[in-house]
């Protein structure tokens, strides 16, 4: 695989780990990050080798959103167009919403792996990812909310679907830090650590665990999962009926 300016890509056993790695930067999404994650994430979709991706990230936090020199750059050049303005703002959150898109339509199980900060665009990282694991520093905001911006790249879509919607007006009303102990008791977090070590090694531990069933069994639960989360109890049932026939056509 390529080199990334974003990221390290590390395969090994039927997982592959993707690293964010700009620890100085707290691993903001600049330009970089947003042209090469769905790339990454295409490539192993098309790798009938891989079995479960881990995203983890390198330095004391996760991932501070979006870089805000960035936006704001971005912001200016679209400004300065005003007839097109709002087809261009458009399309601009469009591609930022795809980039992350891509991460829970992927047919492999994402485990994020989550230390210090982990706010904004963090967030709408990890919320796509299908489990997530936090050492007991972690914290998480929905920051925009202090930016004078309502959070468009995927946290309220999302998020309402993990947790309880007092709790996610709680959070995007206030914009308030949002702890390990509280991500746990909501079920935002499947379990918690008290080093990115320990972390790592448990995210590495279940993702065996998962590549060792078969593939095809596993996406067919990921997409079941979520059709049956979006659709009836009736309509769940009846997917997966016509999934499973087709399996043994």
């Amino acid at each position: 695989m390529n080199r990334y300016n974003c990221f390290d890509v590390i395969f090994n056993n039927h997982i592959a780990q993707i690293i964010l790695n700009r620890p100085e930067k707290r691993n903001s999404m600049t330009t970089d990050f947003w042209n090469e994650f769905p790339e990454i994430i295409s490539k192993i979709n098309e790798d009938g080798d891989i079995r479960v991706i881990i995203l983890s990230s390198t330095g004391p936090h996760f991932c501070s959103g979006l870089d805000l020199s960035l936006f704001q750059s971005d912001l200016l050049k679209i400004n300065q167009e005003q007839q097109s303005k709002p087809i261009l703002l458009t399309n601009y959150i469009e591609i930022l919403q795809k980039a992350l898109n891509i991460l829970q339509d992927s047919r492999i199980p994402v485990i994020a792996a989550i230390q210090g900060a982990c706010i904004g665009g963090g967030l709408d990282l990890v919320c796509a990812s299908d489990i997530r694991l936090g050492t007991k520093d972690c914290h998480f905001s929905i920051l925009e909310t202090k930016l004078g911006l309502v959070a468009d790249i995927g946290t309220f879509p999302r998020l309402v679907k993990l947790i309880p919607d007092g709790l996610v007006r709680e959070l995007a009303f206030t914009g308030r830090n949002f702890n390990s102990e509280e991500a746990k008791l909501s079920g935002f977090l499947n379990d918690v650590y008290p080093n990115q070590k320990n972390m790592l090694k448990a995210a590495f531990e279940l993702a065996k665990e998962i590549s060792a069933n078969s593939p095809t069994v596993v996406y067919g639960c990921k997409e079941a999962i979520k059709f049956s989360r979006d659709h009836t109890t009736e309509e769940g049932l009846n997917w997966i009926k016509m999934w499973n026939s087709s399996m043994f056509n």
